[in-house]
């Protein structure tokens, strides 16, 4: 029995319950007194369970489904097609199965890689961009796939629509930790650290042991956007230990902090564990928007986070560190990863 099946949670409907539906139509729409009430509740999802479904959140179901569809089209191509656009240094590009492992997580011991297949984009820069020319780690441009009409076009609509409204959704942050509600826009300035994943998780036939779609792990963003389809797989550590399937609600986006903001919060809010599983027998798929600090952002507790009493819990780091650690513990093509995963696919 895998572990989402061995601690899975007793009451579903009450794990349900714990991770909220927040509206953010009333402070999208500059009602008086919405930010103040919308930050309470971010605060409580944030301190309690690191998830929450954002509503009414202004990003138009005809962008999602062409990001859907553009990810089915690419995912169905040969693979030697996809391998021609193999994942680089910037981590964008095409991640065939078996090619990375959760070497970073601190929540589960990972032994065999990852069962997905994933496809990343960023900002779309030219090969002329100054950043590109420079090599500038973490700036790169995007690897794109000829004969596929639209796709290029479709992906970044979906990126371009994710980053504004993850860009609208830091004041309530800020607000929710204490701060003035402009404190974080200045770390997401200059074309902020973001990456989007399409992923494909072709069904499980055997489950073997310690295999997962996605092995049980936190992520490196700031705030992760998942988008879903209704094809079931994703599971989320509640903080009692128990694992549960969250219910897939339309209209939404599940929202998830990442170590970005826990590091940040001194641990105040939450970077919950999750993981994917698929066995409905069927292909599944889901997108994956990452909303960081620009790479040159040093990443230190916030002053309402730390008194005499409660001191940092991190020292202060760049964030371009932290995500090239991120990245090279758990993606095989990184300079200087290794580990029992990495071995096991070579053999």
């Amino acid at each position: 029995m895998h572990l989402f099946k061995q601690y899975a949670v007793a009451d579903d409907e009450a794990a349900a319950r714990m991770i909220p539906v927040i509206d953010y139509g009333p402070y999208f729409a500059g009602e008086p007194g919405a930010l103040d009430r919308i930050a309470a509740e971010v605060a409580h999802a944030c301190e309690n369970v690191g998830f929450f479904y954002a509503l009414n959140h202004g990003v138009g179901d005809e962008v999602i489904e062409r990001a859907f569809a553009a990810s089915r089209r690419f995912h169905a191509l040969p693979l030697e097609r996809k391998l021609a656009l193999k994942l680089n240094d910037n981590n964008i590009g095409y991640l065939p199965i078996n090619a990375s492992v959760q070497g970073a997580s601190t929540v589960h011991k990972a032994t065999r890689p990852n069962q997905n297949e994933s496809f990343f984009v960023s900002h779309d820069r030219g090969p002329d961009h100054p950043d590109v020319i420079a090599g500038k780690p973490l700036r790169g441009g995007n690897q794109w796939p000829s004969g596929l009409p639209g796709l290029r076009a479709d992906m970044m609509a979906y990126f371009e629509a994710l980053g504004v409204l993850c860009d609208r959704m830091l004041p309530p942050f800020a607000v929710a930790l204490g701060l003035r509600p402009d404190y974080f826009a200045p770390f997401f300035a200059n074309k902020a650290h973001a990456n989007l994943r399409f992923l494909h998780y072709p069904p499980h036939a055997i489950v073997e042991d310690n295999t997962f779609g996605q092995a049980p792990h936190t992520d490196n963003s700031f705030m992760t956007a998942l988008a879903r389809t209704d094809v079931p797989g994703l599971a989320v550590r509640l903080p009692s230990g128990e694992w549960f399937v969250p219910p897939i609600i339309p209209g939404t986006f599940l929202i998830n902090l990442g170590n970005i903001m826990r590091r940040w919060s001194n641990d105040r809010f939450l970077s919950t564990p999750h993981g994917v599983l698929n066995e409905s027998g069927t292909d599944r798929y889901s997108i994956a928007y990452f909303h960081s600090p620009n790479p040159d952002s040093v990443i230190e507790c916030v002053p309402t986070c730390t008194d005499a009493d409660n001191p940092p819990h991190y020292p202060p780091a760049i964030y371009r560190d932290l995500v090239l650690e991120f990245y090279r513990a758990n993606y095989f093509h990184q300079q200087g990863h290794r580990s029992e995963a990495a071995a096991q696919a070579a053999k």
